[in-house]
């Protein structure tokens, strides 16, 4: 969800009396296009985030944990360099359109106090992030704009700043009654796409939203003379109001209770949360997104690789049923040899066919075999011979390729749906160095290119009557929990004959049935099967489970298990406390 100029501005306010006179103690990158600031204020320490995705663009305090990169990226090292330690001196947005301007005083390199801004454009696709120095040149911007890319304005280092083209609009925050009530005067379109067009910071959908607010009509056309007054002067008391901070932001939640939009003002109806600050309210949309669209993005490269190793499998197998379904063609070849052989007294030179009795029919009846006429007769039973033996041999070749690539194929799937689990760098990482290691990804030439990072931690869930459930992310946390972690007398639970993660409820008298039946909720859920209904889960104790030597990370081998047919929801996973 992209913000907007009028959520920019409730933002701004925030922020403004928040963090101005604030020090700024750290800097991270914690994404391709977004930066985390850590502020020290005169009270307590903000975390301030900026991001300039083309589709969750924004600027608020968080408080959400951001995983960084061991390796900085340029654009922050250099902001490192230039305003860490800074103070920041104030926030401005001009005519509430989507650009916000950070004032910092920070020491240049010969020790002066020197003033920069960080421009914060959220503009979609051209969104961006600008250091200016106090002579109006850009030192750099977290996304270079060159010829190229744009004939209307650059944005690369050593530049003069300009600001974003700007539309023929009004500044709502300086506007009259009269100019709301005036621009309700359009023909044929909608309230808020009147508004929309005439305000600086209004998208279509938030305008919508706020006149909703103030009437129930959706057409400029509705309204007459008084109406389109009255509506005026409501949000133009709404601009001075929300300026007043007296306006509070809300969300809107869906069935199960989870934020899908944020507003800058409060909505009417159900499934409406209102919230003290715009940032909170964002952070409540962007607490699972974010994970999300982070895994999206950085996993793509390992989901094309697996899924291009997937198809290679299907083909193998494909061509490995061919050649097992050759019964027929089989036994031919070995009939025609054997009747060739028994008959070549009666078989002349340079025919091209032989009608011999087979004797294998009941009664014997008589066939014709085709023959090379270039060929003798017992040079034709040999051919039939060979290639009998050729796809004798291609046969049992199949079979054991065939067991050897559906394990490899049922490893990959796994790991294509281990990967819509990894919510964090270092899940990620692990999961593309087992991809290294087992040679589906160029090995590093180096070792020493690898970066130390802390190992992932599986979920941890609490059943409703207090039993602890652990739930694998990735093979190398199955293989920690199964095998290190769990003690002989723990129930282990896994879908049947479905990639998923290993589950482990710890328990030394044996689970009750409430937690059985959600660490299976858990299992199901996590796994290929998620969505399916009565999908079978085995259970049985952690000692019965072994690993096979040589097997690949994450497989593992069960017996005297019993098995629970579950139809998971997303609703009963939200009830499951997880810490």
């Amino acid at each position: 969800m992209s913000m907007d100029g009028l959520s920019l501005y409730a933002s701004m306010l925030e922020l403004r009396k928040t963090l101005t006179g604030g020090r700024i103690d750290k800097i991270q990158q914690t994404d391709k296009e977004e930066l985390l600031l850590s502020v020290r204020g005169a009270d307590a320490n903000y975390r301030l985030l900026i991001n300039a995705s083309a589709a969750d663009n924004r600027v608020q305090l968080t408080e959400l944990k951001k995983q960084a990169p061991a390796e900085a990226p340029m654009f922050c090292m250099l902001l490192r360099k230039r305003i860490s330690g800074g103070k920041i001196l104030g926030f401005e947005q001009s005519r509430l359109d989507r650009v916000l301007k950070i004032t910092i005083e920070a020491y240049n390199e010969l020790g002066d106090l020197a003033q920069l801004s960080l421009y914060c454009e959220l503009m979609g696709k051209h969104s961006n992030i600008i250091l200016v120095n106090d002579e109006g040149g850009i030192v750099d911007a977290i996304k270079h704009v060159g010829l190229g890319m744009s004939a209307v304005r650059l944005v690369l280092p050593g530049l003069e700043y300009a600001a974003p083209p700007a539309q023929d609009k009004l500044d709502p925050s300086s506007a009259s009654r009269e100019d709301f009530a005036r621009s309700l005067c359009a023909v044929g379109i909608s309230i808020g796409k009147a508004l929309s067009n005439a305000f600086f910071g209004l998208s279509p959908a938030v305008a919508e939203q706020l006149a909703s607010v103030y009437t129930d009509k959706r057409d400029c056309s509705e309204l007459d003379a008084q109406a389109r007054m009255e509506l005026g002067g409501s949000i133009f008391d709404f601009y001075k109001k929300l300026g007043k901070g007296e306006i509070k932001p809300c969300c809107v939640l869906n069935e199960l209770g989870e934020t899908v939009s944020v507003y800058p003002f409060t909505l009417n109806g159900e499934g409406i949360k209102q919230y003290q600050s715009i940032s909170a309210a964002l952070d409540s949309l962007y607490v699972n997104s974010d994970k999300r669209e982070w895994a999206k993005r950085h996993g793509a490269s390992a989901r094309k690789i697996l899924q291009n190793n997937i198809e290679r499998c299907e083909k193998k197998l494909a061509l490995y049923a061919d050649a097992l379904n050759c019964e027929d063609q089989l036994e031919k070849s070995r009939l025609y040899g054997e009747l060739l052989t028994a008959n070549l007294h009666s078989i002349r030179s340079g025919d091209d066919k032989a009608v011999v009795e087979n004797y294998y029919a009941d009664p014997p009846e008589k066939i014709a075999i085709p023959l090379d006429k270039q060929l003798s007769a017992g040079d034709n039973a040999q051919r039939y011979y060979k290639k009998y033996q050729k796809l004798k041999s291609a046969r049992d070749m199949a079979k054991l390729q065939r067991e050897q690539t559906m394990e490899e194929l049922g490893y990959l799937e796994g790991q294509l749906d281990n990967l819509t689990k990894c919510t964090a760098e270092n899940e990620l990482m692990e999961l593309i160095d087992e991809l290294r290691e087992q040679g589906y990804i160029k090995k590093y030439k180096n070792d020493r290119k690898r970066m130390k990072r802390a190992a992932s931690k599986p979920m941890h869930f609490v059943s409703s009557d207090g039993a602890d459930i652990y739930v694998g992310k990735n093979n190398k946390q199955n293989d920690e929990l199964t095998l290190r972690f769990a003690s002989a007398n723990d129930i282990w639970l896994h879908t049947k004959n479905i990639p998923g993660s290993h589950v482990i409820i710890k328990c030394q008298n044996g689970p009750s049935d409430a937690a059985l039946n959600q660490a299976a909720q858990l299992a199901a859920y996590y796994s290929r099967a998620r969505g399916g209904e009565n999908v079978p889960v085995d259970y049985t104790m952690k000692k019965y489970v072994k690993k096979p030597n040589g097997a690949k990370p994450g497989m593992v081998i069960y017996t005297t298990n019993k098995t629970a047919y579950v139809t998971p929801s997303e609703a009963c996973i939200k009830a499951i406390k997880q810490l």
